[in-house]
């Protein structure tokens, strides 16, 4: 015959307890990859003279931009928001040329145009909403 089986309680004090170190510790975590300098999800987005572009999803209607029309290539890959002239974070191909177009800047990239918009900060260089996508 078996003995009684032993149930494992932990008292409300303790739980509670154990429930605020399991949320401090995600907390810390998500703090560290959302920070400038983390490893942190980030927009598309390039850099170019001085002002940071986000890159929309979609592209441009085929003819909207011509090749002639070319000013420049933005060539740097960066893990983070781009933050030196000529860098972009979605592409590590060689070169990618821009050309000005309304509104922004206009992205080659995989064969189709991109519009780029430039990006809304605040006083503290943090994105705000609605600025991430036009």
């Amino acid at each position: 015959m078996a003995g009684p089986e032993k149930k494992w309680r932990i008292s409300p004090g303790k739980g509670l307890l154990l429930a605020l170190l399991l949320a401090g510790a995600l907390l810390a975590a998500l703090g560290r990859f959302t920070q400038p300098g983390g490893t942190g999800d980030y927009p598309a987005a390039i850099m170019v003279d001085g002002t940071g572009y986000l890159v929309s999803v979609n592209p441009l209607p085929a003819g909207t931009v011509d090749k002639a029309e070319i000013t420049g290539c933005v060539d740097s890959y960066t893990g983070t928001f781009p933050e030196k002239d000529g860098q972009q974070n979605f592409s590590r191909e060689a070169a990618l040329p821009y050309a000005p177009a309304e509104g922004g800047l206009a992205l080659l990239h995989d064969g189709a145009w991109y519009l780029c918009v430039p990006a809304q900060v605040d006083d503290d260089g943090v994105l705000l909403p609605g600025g991430d996508r036009p």
